[in-house]
């Protein structure tokens, strides 16, 4: 993931910051404040008003993702082939998109407020990809201001990417009318991120954020997915919550070049990432099923394992040094989230083994971890 997805966590709505831009660009000409009301088609064939129209601002919070098992299996050159599946589910913690109506007095006619602010003419001028190609596939043509907000910093192994673009195209699309699904938005965002952008990558961020809540996608063939949501009581869920620590190592590198290397290895790596598959199988019976929830954690030992072996860089000293002092501490078993290398460490340990944990990896900042049951939602909507 590039640098420009770098987000301080809970920065204001502010937007501001555009006049340098504005000085480095040639004045234009006042734009003209007729009622064009010409429509073009988008990605599906929905209608994006020419000028004009729409409500005054829309906000859409998307959901992050902790990925328990099949992370890998949801790379289309492995799954076409043998299928793939992967248990995961969205946490508390949002990204915040704002689409707002830009008036007519500003010589630009584009902002975006993201870690840095982008003041342009024209929706291709966009250094940010995820929102020039967003722009782009939906042929916005009225001026609109965006920002972008965090609860946590992008590119720590929690899909921000995904749930940026997601939460971004599900903003345009409410402020231009469209209805979309959530198989809509996942679809788009897979397409935006993986063919318009290039980006490495899986399936499974796109769709967790959202859907939302604890799932299992089956992924085969050409793109075909299917999103199962579990059936576990309520009691259950919070019994799994509550064994989970998620601390973060403070590292906040580009997994692209995991991605990519991973990516390569396909071949190579079938057979990990046919037993990575089945374990899927595994821990949907162990959460499904009426037994204690240690063999979760266990499991989830087993696969990191098993992860480590597929690229180069998915591990490091750090990283090793801190799983083997939780697991010195009592800790069943935990995973480096995401593609690998950075970000955030999550640990499964039974609650009397908590306290311990902490003082062990007490230099680590640690997150309280609960589980979202929603995918993507707009939060806010003002109409003229």
């Amino acid at each position: 993931m590039a640098s420009w997805l770098r987000s301080s966590a809970r920065r204001s709505f502010t937007l501001s910051g555009c006049a340098a831009a504005r000085r480095s660009r040639k004045a234009s000409s006042a734009r003209s404040s007729g009622s064009d009301r010409r429509v073009r088609k988008g990605w599906y064939g929905f209608e994006s008003p020419a000028t004009g129209g729409g409500p005054l601002m829309i906000i859409s919070r998307t959901p992050f993702r902790i990925s328990f098992f099949g992370g890998g299996t949801d790379f289309l050159d492995f799954y076409r082939e043998h299928g793939g599946a992967v248990l995961a589910t969205t946490i508390n913690q949002y990204s915040y998109i704002s689409v707002h109506r830009l008036s007519p007095f500003f010589k630009y006619r584009f902002k975006a407020s993201y870690a840095k602010t982008e003041c342009v003419k024209h929706p291709r001028e966009f250094e940010h990809p995820l929102i020039r190609e967003s722009f782009l596939l939906l042929k916005i043509r009225e001026g609109i201001e965006l920002s972008h907000v965090a609860d946590l910093p992008a590119r720590t192994g929690l899909g921000t990417s995904s749930s940026f673009t997601v939460g971004l195209l599900h903003a345009l699309h409410t402020y231009l009318g469209h209805t979309v699904t959530a198989e809509d938005l996942a679809r788009e965002a897979i397409h935006i991120e993986r063919e318009r952008v290039a980006d490495s990558g899986g399936h499974q961020d796109q769709y967790a954020a959202a859907y939302g809540g604890l799932l299992r996608l089956n992924f085969s063939g050409n793109q075909n997915v299917k999103v199962i949501r579990l059936s576990i009581s309520a009691e259950r869920l919070l019994d799994l919550q509550s064994r989970l620590l998620m601390f973060y190592t403070g590292l906040e590198q580009s997994a692209e070049e995991i991605l990519k290397e991973q990516t390569k290895r396909v071949s190579r790596n079938n057979a990990c990432l046919r037993e990575m598959h089945k374990m899927v199988d595994e821990a949907e019976r162990i959460l499904t099923g009426t037994g204690d929830l240690k063999s979760f954690g266990d499991l989830l030992h087993e696969s990191w394992l098993k992860k480590r072996s597929l690229a180069k860089g998915i591990t490091n000293d750090m990283v090793d040094e801190a799983y083997t002092a939780a697991r010195d501490a009592g800790a069943r078993g935990g995973k480096l989230l995401g593609a690998g290398g950075r970000g955030f460490l999550l640990i499964y340990a039974e609650s009397h083994c908590h306290a311990a944990i902490r003082e062990k990896l007490k230099s680590l900042l640690e997150v309280t971890l609960g589980f979202s049951n929603e995918g993507s939602q707009i939060i806010f909507r003002t109409a003229e």
